[in-house]
């Protein structure tokens, strides 16, 4: 008899254990999952070599295998797992642009990624840099004060703010609709485009303080006699913003406005975390939703669309690598051209 500590010491050892319930190999064997009790588990399939067919004994259904799905399939459909490798080319390609069914939320959810990820980058960026345009300003008093209070959302855990907005946007008892609305129940998280709204503004929320901290640092970083120059000749500070601040500060910016668009390009947690990809579409055999991103939509493919579509997941991700990696490219290339500066 072991003690509790012995049993949690060889855990996998003991759940690993096979103790034959009889001489008769059918009968099967006796298993353990928490070394109390034993259950006898017994195969009810049996393989024909000459058919290549398995019979489930205890229910009586064929399954034949299926060469093209790498599975043994029976009459109705379903599918014994696991299954084998096969080679399908382009099949998982091609399922996803010509089945309406995927086609028409996958184009959904392509349009929303691009969007986002381009939306959260110039909101953050324009938020980040207005902050860091008025404390740099040296007439600004308490400015280091506000500067550490602007940054503290960035020293937050993403996803934890999020499960935290997730709780503050609830349509019936959240803090936003109970508090500051007064009780009405706006549907945050549930209505298609307001879902969208309210990931912005809490990707606004944790994204401006980092937007913050480098265009502070690229803002001390630039020559004082060129803004005193500027002034001199009489020029507004919006043109100065606009013909000087703005095209110095891209030089070193623009890598990490890029690298911020390819982060939001697969920004898993936040979707993950706040709407859960939902609501979701009616009619797609996957369980994906407004919200989804690429990045998530592939995790759903994956893990959570009843049948686990690896090879339908993997594409995607293809797909995910092959759009950031040109993106990334162009950006980069564009960015050349500021070097003339």
């Amino acid at each position: 008899v072991l003690p509790f500590a012995q049993i949690v010491e060889n855990q996998q050892e003991i759940t690993n254990l096979r103790v034959p319930f009889s001489d008769n190999a059918e009968d099967g064997s006796l298993r353990t999952q928490d070394a109390m009790n034993a259950y006898q588990f017994r195969s009810t399939l049996e393989f024909d070599k000459a058919t290549d067919t398995m019979t489930d004994t205890a229910t009586g259904d064929v399954y034949t295998a299926n060469g093209e799905t790498g599975f043994f399939t029976n009459a109705d459909g379903k599918s014994l797992t696991p299954g084998w490798r096969v080679s399908v080319g382009f099949d998982n390609f091609t399922y996803m642009f010509t089945d309406s069914r995927v086609s028409g939320p996958f184009f959904s959810i392509l349009t929303w990624t691009f969007a986002f990820a381009f939306l959260s980058v110039a909101t953050t960026f324009a938020l980040g840099l207005f902050f860091a345009l008025v404390f740099n300003d040296p007439r600004v008093r308490g400015r280091k004060f506000y500067r550490a209070i602007l940054i503290l959302p960035y020293a937050f855990p993403g996803f934890l703010s999020a499960l935290v907005w997730k709780g503050m946007l609830n349509e019936r008892f959240g803090f936003v609709n109970e508090v500051l609305l007064g009780g009405n129940g706006v549907q945050w998280l549930s209505d298609p485009w307001i879902a969208k709204f309210s990931i912005l503004m809490v990707n606004l929320w944790l994204g401006f303080p980092y937007m913050f901290l480098i265009t502070t640092g690229a803002l001390q970083s630039l020559p004082g006699d060129v803004m005193e120059s500027a002034k001199i000749d009489g020029a507004s500070p919006w043109r100065v913003l606009r013909s000087i601040i703005l095209p110095l500060l891209m030089i070193s910016t623009a890598p990490l406005l890029i690298s911020s668009f390819a982060f939001n390009f697969n920004n898993f947690s936040l979707i993950y975390m706040l709407t859960g990809g939902g609501p979701n579409f009616t009619g797609s055999p996957l369980l994906i939703g407004s919200t989804d991103i690429l990045i998530s939509m592939v995790y759903s493919v994956a893990f959570e669309s009843g049948v686990k579509q690896y090879g339908l997941a993997s594409a995607v991700s293809i797909l995910i690598f092959i759009m950031v990696g040109v993106i990334s490219w162009l950006g980069f290339r564009q960015t050349r051209k500021l070097e003339e500066y």
